[in-house]
């Protein structure tokens, strides 16, 4: 399996909103989302006779979505975080609390990154980021999936500016990212948590093996970390309900408006 950190339910979603033809994976792929909850306990025939294709058909597709067997897919699909857990207990605990204890909270977190923020981020560091970018060769930037989508808003702005990034969904598309860029290039991961670098130790060897320089974008820098980035901002500090994918875009929109500034606005 090529998947770790990537949501199931993603893979397969992307997979039809990509898909150019609705053949028979198109309909397995919707089935799976269909009847998700139920697949750890589903063989891969009772699957078949769901899809109203042969097992064989069900494992070209498992495997044309990155996972090795029929039985990883189901391990993968019952390992599937739930979406409650996105969340602090506290406010998931519908039998405490008031119904707008979450807005008030989460504004208040928002409020409490986007200072600390402003207080320990300098400009001079986004513009020594944003210089790097303008000479890196090849530019890619790396995160688990909120970090990806926001990489495509990031990927497009910077295309308007003459700056091709690269950006991937899955490991497989990560490590052929890694072993395409050349030298003298820069990865930008954008990980809240961490967990990028958990997840990735492929992707991040083959970044320091072709002796890549990493800026790493987080909220709590660890030994792994430290270990891996060659520099390293730390850009908020609470993450209880999701918090850190506004502090993703923010620190996006930031580089956007320096690397325009450094493009058009100097002489």
């Amino acid at each position: 399996m090529n998947n770790k950190g990537s949501s199931v339910r993603s893979i397969i979603l992307r997979y039809i909103n990509n898909h150019k033809k609705q053949d028979n994976n198109y309909f397995i792929a919707q089935e799976i989302l269909k009847n998700f909850v139920n697949i750890p306990q589903m063989t891969i025939y009772d699957l078949s006779e769901k899809c109203f294709v042969s097992t064989s058909a069900i494992s070209r597709f498992i495997r044309l979505i990155d996972f090795s067997s029929y039985t990883n897919f189901k391990y993968a699909v019952e390992k599937e975080i739930d979406i409650v857990s996105d969340y602090s207990k506290r406010l998931t605990e519908i039998s405490t609390g008031k119904p707008d204890d979450f807005i008030n909270e989460y504004i208040e977190n928002l409020l409490t990154n986007l200072k600390y923020a402003k207080k320990h981020i300098a400009v001079s560091q986004i513009e020594t980021v944003v210089s790097a970018i303008h000479s890196a060769e090849n530019v890619a930037v790396f995160g688990l999936e909120f970090a990806a989508f926001m990489g495509q808003h990031f990927q497009s702005k910077m295309a308007s500016m003459d700056k091709i990034v690269q950006i991937s969904f899955t490991m497989t598309e990560q490590l052929r990212i890694v072993e395409e860029i050349k030298p003298n290039s820069l990865a930008l991961i954008f990980s809240m948590e961490g967990g990028f670098f958990y997840f990735n130790e492929k992707v991040i060897s083959g970044l320091k093996k072709k002796n890549i320089k990493i800026i790493a974008f987080t909220f709590k820098s660890s030994a792994i970390i430290e270990r891996s980035a060659d520099e390293i901002v730390v850009c908020g500090e609470v993450n209880d309900n999701t918090e850190g994918r506004i502090s993703i875009l923010y620190m996006m929109e930031l580089l956007i408006y320096y690397y325009m500034r450094t493009i058009y606005l100097t002489t």
